[in-house]
């Protein structure tokens, strides 16, 4: 990481470090001078909603120790002077303009600038404890400031709405759920009936059953926004209040604040920046948090997820299931499994191979490729209870010298091939067989449902990718039906 310097409306590399900041053992503190003039620029080097969002209490708590001080905040130009001509992400046109998503209305901010001469003390001048990496980033800067910890007690993120926009988020309230008023600190008010979900763009759902959980626990209407339609996620028997993708800004934290509860996937800006009014929760992707913790959040975390941080998903990669499915395989077979025997029939580059060697007390792994396999023993040379085979599935017999408990198949992928795997399969006498592709495959499933209707197989479980799911590493395919199936032999 470089350390920046931004002095004269210009950003300089100073020198890289590893961690940004200062550490708590040799600190570092604003200069005395830069205090005694009492004229602050709040500065951020990131410019998402919740990178400003984190550290939006920054206004008031330096008004508090200095009440005759003058706060700035960078205007959206001054922010494309310093650090280049905007560069629109996939879900913001212009990540400068959301310094006023987090600052507009706020009676701590004296002006938003457009000039700022001499040194800017911004979000890398921070102390950090080497000990404790999960400090919010707004405590480590203030302490930085020369703040005592008494004196930044009460950061949580904060914003202020003019009347004019509580006035339509309540319109909007109102005529999706309802409306049962109560005041809350700084003028808010709040509604017990709703919540809101937030699916961030980044996330793979390879985790939703953390989710689900909270979201079923509280069957209430909800305002919610997700990369793909809704239906397509795991995420769809929710009683939906409004999609709000086209929502502005504002309004969408204006309401999102509002809201009895938040959950989101994965730590999101909207949902960090709302934690002071609502109960939040949300997926954690981090370990540890860093500096992105705030307090007051609800972190949702599994070990589960922690096998799963590493491994390729489907959408990158067409040799491997989607991570949401090893994920449903995890909660599937998790603690239930552990003396039971696997055996795999397609180990590919073996990015399965290690989750199912989590969850069973030996895997044997069986593919027709030697490069393959060599790659999978490379990957996969730090795990003790996986069995390499070498073989050709459709021209040898399939003797493992073992009880097979389970059967994964995911090899040739049409009808004569499947139909081959699944009758090979049960003559090891296994007790389930899961399959991957299901939905993508016409003739595959075709395969399987046959097995099914003739009563031989029992439909467990479908797991995986949602129908309508696209994959364009799999020749643009869309997912007709689940991703995969987990069956009984009956």
């Amino acid at each position: 990481m470089i350390f920046w310097r931004i002095l004269d409306n210009k950003v300089y590399s100073s020198y890289e470090t590893d961690v940004l900041g200062f550490s708590s053992s040799d600190p570092s503190y604003i200069p005395d001078e830069y205090l005694e003039n009492q004229e602050f620029v709040v500065m951020r080097t990131c410019h998402g909603v919740g990178d400003w969002g984190i550290m939006s209490a920054m206004p008031r708590l330096l008004k508090e120790k200095y009440p005759n001080c003058k706060v700035y905040i960078p205007s959206s130009k001054l922010l494309e002077k310093m650090f280049g001509k905007a560069t629109a992400w996939s879900w913001w046109d212009n990540p400068y303009k959301n310094v006023n998503a987090i600052f507009d209305n706020n009676p701590y901010v004296d002006e938003f600038i457009e000039d700022a001469p001499g040194d800017i003390f911004h979000d890398h001048y921070r102390i950090y404890n080497d000990d404790n990496p999960d400090i919010p980033l707004i405590n480590q800067m203030l302490k930085f400031w020369q703040f005592s910890p008494d004196e930044y007690e009460d950061s949580q993120p904060e914003l202020y709405w003019s009347e004019e926009e509580k006035k339509l988020g309540d319109e909007i309230i109102r005529e999706h759920v309802g409306y049962t008023e109560r005041k809350v600190p700084r003028g808010m008010s709040i509604n017990d009936d709703f919540g809101g979900l937030m699916i961030t763009n980044t996330y793979n759902f390879s985790n939703d059953n953390l989710l689900i959980k909270i979201l079923k626990d509280n069957p209430i209407p909800y305002f919610y926004y997700t990369p793909v339609p809704l239906e397509e996620t795991s995420f769809n028997f929710i009683e939906r209040a409004l999609d709000l993708r086209h929502i502005d800004l504002r309004i969408q934290l204006y309401i999102r604040s509002a809201a009895n509860l938040n959950v989101a996937a994965f730590q999101n800006g909207l949902t960090h920046t709302v934690a002071r009014y609502s109960k939040n929760y949300q997926l954690q992707r981090d370990f540890p948090m860093g500096s992105n913790f705030i307090k007051g959040e609800t972190y949702l975390k599994d070990d589960d997820y922690r096998i799963l941080k590493d491994s390729p998903d489907k959408t990158e990669s067409k040799t491997t299931t989607s991570l949401k499915f090893k994920s449903d395989l995890i909660s599937f077979f998790k603690d239930k499994f552990k003396d039971k025997v696997l055996v795999e029939i397609g180990t590919s580059l073996g990015y399965g191979t290690k989750i199912f060697s989590t969850i069973f007390k030996k895997v044997i792994t069986a593919d027709v490729s030697i490069e393959k396999i060599n790659f999978a023993k490379d990957y996969l040379k730090s795990v003790d209870n996986i069995e390499f085979k070498l073989m050709d599935v459709y021209n040898q017999e399939w003797d493992f010298g073992e009880n097979v408990d389970v059967v994964f198949i995911d090899c040739v992928h049409d009808y004569n091939h499947i139909r081959s795997d699944i009758n090979n399969a049960l003559l090891l006498n296994p007790e389930l067989l899961v399959m991957d592709d299901y939905g993508l495959y016409p003739d595959l499933k075709r395969a399987i449902d046959e097995f099914i209707e003739s009563g031989r197989l029992k439909s467990v479980k479908k797991i995986g990718q949602l129908p309508g799911t696209f994959y364009p590493k799999t020749e643009n395919k869309i997912l007709k039906d689940y991703e995969g199936i987990i069956c009984q032999v009956v």
